[in-house]
């Protein structure tokens, strides 16, 4: 039987905060180094949506490592199914989405969180690229934004495809990056106009393709120091 998503709560779990934190930090710069720019995009108040590219199961701790407040995420319902691990991740602001379908109610929990002032972190390609290249993007990060009134927090992560590769069973050496852009405002008095939605994924996909250029270019200027 399927649990509901979590009520918003004022409070944040501890050990959520301590991996945000410190843990994860600490394990980034330990594995290889830990960059993060354009932090003071990401409002210290009120809904957002962080729509981001992804390569590895690393990039929602690298996301949530970076942001300066808790963020939300969906994470497919049979992970829920795991004694123990349905605790943890929900304990970590994961809440379940049925990927096969049209699941209205993790939709309207994300739109609801957006409302409430939470961020939301989404990645719009999917799934995980297979190759490390951006993915197009669906209409779902910005129908649920417009609908919640808030902006999109472009979002590019770079390296953590190379600190946890595909069946990897360790962690390698790798540079974490993870890029902010300037948010992107969304129409929430249409929020179901198609070639509107469609504009701002494009819009979306496109700050985080430049995002990833500039990742691209501070790597190439280190190597030639």
């Amino acid at each position: 039987m399927r649990k509901d998503p979590q009520k918003v709560r004022s409070w944040t779990w501890p050990h959520y905060t301590l991996a945000r934190a410190a843990l994860f930090p600490a394990l980034f710069h330990c594995a290889g180094g830990w960059r993060v720019c354009g932090r003071e995009h990401v409002p210290l108040r009120g809904g957002a949506l962080i729509a981001a590219n992804h390569v590895s199961y690393m990039d929602p701790p690298a996301i949530g490592a970076a942001l300066p407040r808790r963020t939300y995420y969906f994470a497919k319902k049979e992970l829920f199914q795991v004694p123990i691990f349905d605790w943890l991740i929900r304990t970590t602001y994961a809440f379940p989405v049925d990927r096969e379908g049209d699941d209205k109610v993790a939709f309207r929990h994300a739109v609801n969180l957006l409302k409430e002032g939470e961020l939301l972190t989404v990645f719009p390609e999917g799934g995980r690229s297979p190759d490390g290249t951006l993915q197009p993007g669906g209409r779902g990060a910005a129908l649920i934004a417009a609908r919640a009134g808030a902006p999109i927090i472009p979002c590019a992560v770079g390296g953590t495809n190379l600190l946890l590769p595909p069946h990897a069973k360790c962690l390698h050496r790798a540079l974490i990056q993870v890029s902010f852009g300037p948010p992107i405002e969304t129409r929430a008095d249409d929020p179901l106009h198609k070639v509107g939605l469609q504009e701002i994924t494009d819009q979306v996909m496109a700050e985080i393709a430049r995002l990833q250029a500039e990742q691209a270019e501070w790597r190439a200027a280190q190597r030639r120091r």
